[in-house]
């Protein structure tokens, strides 16, 4: 259990800037630990604001990213701020965002080298939330695994979810062990743009969303903070048992069409983001998923149509 010396928290803030100062913070976030760096003062404080509760690693601990976040020169830290990420690349993938921008540059970096170094996973493009079983019942945790194309709605849904009796895994990345078919939480801030901010701020408060992030390139962006319970429990996987690719559309009454077959095949596999690298026991484990998971198209003009959908195809499944 984490006890509060060893979470990111008002308590601990100092040692954390501190740490951040000298590009040593360690934190966790589900099976993955990343040490980062930032010596600028605002991506500091957001990143504090942001990722309160999150559990700080040890010294002993296995590093499997390493980030550092700071502008791009001297002149730039003071004059129009630019900031960028920097993972050790030879030829750096990232470009330099304005200083006010600095947290979407660190969550990029972590994206990038989540999507590019965790081959000991099959990782998909997609948000995860997953069902524990009632106190004092028996039985594993059930993953449903929501994949799907920028603007569909999956973030929003896996908001909505995660802050609906479901625990976040996360709304960017499903890490499958293809051994077991078990999926492994990566419970990072939940991102949200334009409209689904109104959407998610009416439901659940101001309270648990960070600042407003304006004019980037997807518009205004909003973090919502993981719930404290999924962080607790970010080190416990679930089976995934339910795919569905979701899609708000506006005025919908709700549908669903069942996907079988090569056609299940083809869409899970295109929502992978690794396939190709981790080769012939991911393609192994697609083709058991397909056989096995019932894979659904779902359509919904609600967030509370949306839940309850979710919902009965989890009980369906069972």
């Amino acid at each position: 259990m984490n006890t509060p010396d060893r979470i990111i928290s008002p308590e601990t803030g100092a040692q954390v800037t501190r740490d951040l100062n000298r590009g040593r913070l360690k934190f966790k976030v589900g099976p993955l630990v990343a040490r980062i760096g930032t010596s600028y003062p605002l991506l500091q404080r957001d990143f504090l604001d942001i990722y309160r509760g999150y559990p700080l690693a040890g010294p002993e601990e296995f590093v499997h990213f390493n980030l550092k976040v700071d502008p791009v020169s001297l002149l730039r830290r003071w004059i129009r701020p630019k900031i960028i990420a920097d993972g050790g690349f030879i030829a750096s993938p990232f470009v330099p965002l304005r200083g006010d921008l600095a947290i979407l540059a660190l969550e990029m970096g972590l994206n990038w080298q989540v999507g590019t170094r965790s081959d000991q996973f099959l990782i998909f493009h997609s948000g995860v939330v997953a069902k524990d079983p009632a106190p004092g019942e028996d039985g594993p945790s059930r993953a449903v695994l929501m994949a799907g194309e920028s603007g569909a709605g999956k973030s929003t849904l896996t908001a909505g979810l995660a802050y609906s009796g479901w625990r976040l895994f996360s709304d960017e990345f499903g890490l499958l062990d293809t051994s077991d078919l078990h999926l492994y939480p990566y419970p990072r801030p939940i991102s949200l743009k334009n409209e689904s901010i109104e959407v998610m701020t009416k439901r659940l408060g101001e309270d648990v969303f960070s600042r407003p992030f304006l004019n980037t390139l997807k518009g205004t962006i909003r973090y919502l903070r993981a719930p404290s319970e999924s962080l607790i429990n970010g080190h416990k996987p679930a089976r995934l048992d339910l795919i569905i690719f979701p899609q708000y559309v506006e005025g919908s009454t709700g549908g669903i069409s069942e996907f079988t077959g090569a056609e299940a095949f083809a869409m899970l596999r295109g929502a992978s983001v690794n396939c190709d690298r981790v080769g012939r026991s991911a393609f192994d484990a697609l083709s058991a998923l397909t056989g096995r998971c019932k894979v659904y198209g779902l359509q919904y003009g609600s967030m509370d149509m949306a839940i309850g959908m979710v919902e009965a195809l989890m009980e369906d499944a069972a």
